[in-house]
């Protein structure tokens, strides 16, 4: 008997032991729930300022029940009909949460960020002596450049000014008055004396908008399609820059030499052939041969490569990107509109298809270097546009379709870091079309690297069909 209640008093230790300790949890993280919140939240939220969901700031104090908070972060369609607090938020900010499949202990690191206003307690102020790098296009101290904006302002008034009193002296000469000579023809010689002086104002200010401007410029290409679309714009604004500048060199040359003089009458030229015949050859010529290349610069960045391409949807919704790999089949699993479940599938991948089943997904788009790259784009909602400037690459994602993109990356991010001498420089995706309240969100980072880098990244993932089927609470692959 006293061996039976000294077992039972040390079974009863143990199992308050366990109670007391699985009831314990790790310390949150201000730190992780930063980039938790910052890479998964902020398509909806804000801290201190309403977007298009509610402001996250303080949101514990608001929800104390934390276990349905927790629950309710994993599958908020369970909780549209069940709980009227919920229903109200739906009602008041007119939408639905979106599934944010993440653990438990994220979603503490999220919740104490948040209830904190984004305060981390880590300074994120760079080094003193980093220089900071500050947008200034024009100089600070910009008041002559006003100046002369107010006094070409005046001159537009007064040439408009003349010009039309010019045009109504014209217009009211009529077959029963005779037409009348000008006595007055000094607007004419001023318009023509300014000109050259225009002129040579534009030439130097052009160049000055390209000394402060060029170096907001791209770096150069980092895909073979974008040096071939590099070379055709560069081949473009030399034909049309070198036709524009002999023109109006020719115009303003032309208002000057032939101003108005007394005692001289202009010579009425009514056409010639061979004239007319070279300046609309010429222009045709010059434009088919622009037309042609560039036909040619699209084919190849929308052709089908036959060396195998490492295939990548990118899947737009509002308001951010998410990318799907093919596993070791090299093959992007079928999907089906009719299949999206914000809780389970948000792809709507078909389970049946056996390709689907080691496809995984991501929210960073990788790519390997010197391989040809094709980016299936899709959208769940409204047009998005896919654009990647650092490779010269732009292409709709539209819902019920999948446009394609293709190129070669042809610089690593490393490399290209090396070019531009900044350390944390990134390739980036973002959506050029303005698709809603929360736009500004849609940006990812493109990583470039080696193919082994690349391979050893790809293994890091677990295929989604297993992440399902551990959702569905059901086993493994049959």
């Amino acid at each position: 008997m006293r061996t039976f209640r000294t077992a039972l008093g040390r079974f009863s230790i143990a199992l308050l032991l366990v109670f007391s300790f699985s009831g314990l949890k790790a310390a949150s993280d201000p730190v992780n729930g930063q980039k938790v919140f910052e890479n998964n939240c902020t398509a909806c939220h804000k801290l201190g300022a309403v977007l298009i969901g509610p402001d996250l700031t303080g949101v514990k104090k608001r929800w104390p029940d934390q276990a349905k908070l927790h629950a309710f972060v994993k599958t908020p369609s369970a909780f549209l009909d069940k709980d009227p607090y919920i229903k109200g938020l739906q009602g008041k900010y007119n939408g639905t949460m979106a599934l944010a499949p993440l653990p438990d202990k994220d979603i503490d690191d999220v919740l104490a960020y948040a209830d904190a206003g984004g305060a981390t307690g880590v300074s994120t102020a760079p080094p003193i002596g980093t220089p900071v790098q500050v947008y200034t296009p024009v100089p600070q101290d910009n008041s002559w450049l006003r100046w002369m904006f107010y006094g070409i302002v005046i001159l537009l008034i007064v040439s408009f000014y003349y010009t039309n009193k010019l045009i109504r002296n014209l217009t009211k000469n009529t077959p029963d008055k005779p037409e009348k000579e000008f006595t007055s023809t000094w607007p004419q010689r001023v318009n023509a004396i300014l000109a050259p002086f225009f002129l040579i104002l534009w030439f130097v200010l052009m160049l000055y908008e390209t000394s402060i401007h060029s170096k907001f410029l791209l770096p150069e290409s980092a895909s073979d399609v974008g040096v071939e679309i590099d070379r055709l714009f560069n081949i473009t604004a030399m034909v049309t820059g070198f036709v524009f500048i002999v023109v109006q060199i020719a115009l303003f040359a032309y208002v000057y030499r032939f101003r108005h003089k007394d005692g001289t009458k202009a010579y009425f030229y009514s056409h010639n052939n061979q004239i007319e015949f070279i300046w609309t050859i010429i222009p045709a010529v010059a434009m088919a041969a622009l037309v042609l290349y560039g036909f040619k610069t699209w084919q190849k960045a929308t052709s089908n490569p036959d060396d195998h391409p490492v295939l990548i949807e990118c899947y737009a919704y509002q308001f951010a990107w998410e990318f799907r790999y093919p596993g070791p089949d090299g093959k992007l699993g079928r999907t089906d509109f009719r299949k999206i479940d914000m809780a389970t599938n948000p792809f709507g991948l078909d389970m049946d298809d056996p390709a689907s089943k080691d496809d995984f997904t991501t929210k960073e788009l990788h790519m390997p270097v010197n391989k040809d790259v094709k980016l299936v784009l899709r959208s769940r909602d409204v047009t998005h546009g896919a654009y990647l400037p650092n490779f010269r690459a732009q292409m709709y994602a539209q819902p019920g379709m999948e446009n394609k993109i293709r190129f070669k990356p042809i610089i690593t991010t490393a490399q290209m870091r090396a070019k531009l001498h900044k350390p944390n420089y990134e390739y980036e995706m973002a959506c050029n079309q303005l698709c809603g309240a929360a736009h500004f969100n849609m940006r990812r980072v493109i990583v470039v690297e080696t193919e082994e880098e690349f391979a050893k990244w790809s293994k890091s993932f677990k295929p989604f069909y297993a992440t399902y089927m551990e959702n569905n609470n059901t086993t493994a692959l049959k």
